[in-house]
């Protein structure tokens, strides 16, 4: 082999290696460093839960019915798996993150949308939901089902929720402790 060929290629290999750089994954003001599985949600006070519901949702760190919530902003949503006609309340507790499931679906605006080619002209969607959900487990209360912290961004330039805009939107409900 000849060693004038090899010695580029080493050089490029070496050069990406000093590029890694880990702390961009462990920053938890960035979009790509997700909740671990074994992550925990500590609930610190009641909540509520109204009939005919199944969910509450939390932004900036109060609790809003879904016609006051800012769709385009952070915010979270602490789903029950089941409906009651009763108000039911979710005691304190600590619910460990079992699944987590990162998604990204169109947003309905307009009834009906219909699929188009054009960004601007067309009737198809201008935003996507930037959804985590995290699938939750607690042996006190089984019918806690998960967390989905969200926002609709633009298709070309959204983010999901980094876990400091997820802490920010569960305020002082909640504690997101990360597992290791």
């Amino acid at each position: 082999m000849n060693p004038s060929m090899f010695l580029p290629g080493l050089f490029v290999a070496a050069c990406l290696a000093a590029c890694d750089d880990s702390r961009v994954v462990g920053d938890e003001d960035t979009q790509f460093f997700s909740v671990p599985l074994g992550s925990t949600f500590a609930l610190n006070r009641e909540i509520t839960i109204q009939p005919h519901q199944t969910s509450v949702y939390l932004q900036n760190g109060k609790i809003l019915l879904a016609r006051n919530v800012d769709f385009y902003r952070p915010h979270c949503k602490f789903e029950l798996f089941t409906i009651s006609d009763q108000a039911r309340v979710v005691a304190p507790d600590i619910f460990v993150v079992t699944r987590i499931v990162d998604r990204r679906e169109d947003v309905s605006v307009r009834w009906p949308l219909y699929a188009s080619l054009s960004l601007t002209g067309g009737n198809g969607p201008m935003h996507l939901t930037y959804s985590t959900t995290m699938y939750l487990d607690s042996k006190q209360q089984p019918d806690v089902f998960r967390m989905n912290c969200k926002q609709w961004d633009w298709i070309n330039i959204g983010e999901f929720l980094s876990i400091s805009e997820m802490r920010q939107s569960l305020g002082d409900y909640f504690t997101l402790t990360l597992a290791e």
